[in-house]
């Protein structure tokens, strides 16, 4: 026996309904800002003699970022950010940016792959960390 008045009695489907829309609005709730709105988590990133000399250490970020690496160089080189399959060319004097969303948590060499106007080179000149918030 019910013992909700019939006027009450909620039918099954509508129970269900119910709870997913709650579950959506609770998952929801405690969601970040949208990482495309927000600025940009910038980092200034120089290289001399094919070393990075700033910033010292790995470019931490939280996954969700937006990030913008500004490289600056004393020789022509190609810069490729595995994991994300980014490639860029730096050149003397011409600083240049990559910006990337960092959907995806983990540590991703940050290589070169050539420089100057011979040579291949693949060495890790830094990593990006992408940290889970």
């Amino acid at each position: 026996m019910n013992s909700f008045p019939p006027h009450r009695a909620i039918a099954r489907r509508d129970l269900l309904r119910l709870t997913g829309i709650c579950a959506l609005a609770l998952a929801g709730a405690g969601a970040p800002v949208r990482a495309e709105t927000a600025p940009p988590r910038v980092f200034q990133v120089r290289i001399e003699n094919r070393k990075v000399i700033a910033p010292v250490g790995p470019i931490r970020v939280k996954r969700g970022d937006r990030v913008e690496l500004r490289w600056t160089t004393d020789e022509r080189v190609e810069i490729h950010l595995h994991g994300y399959d980014r490639k860029l060319t730096v050149r003397p004097g011409k600083p240049a940016k990559m910006v990337v969303q960092a959907r995806t948590a983990g540590r991703f060499p940050i290589t070169s792959h050539g420089w100057g106007s011979h040579g291949h080179g693949h060495e890790a000149l830094t990593y990006l960390e992408v940290h889970p918030r």
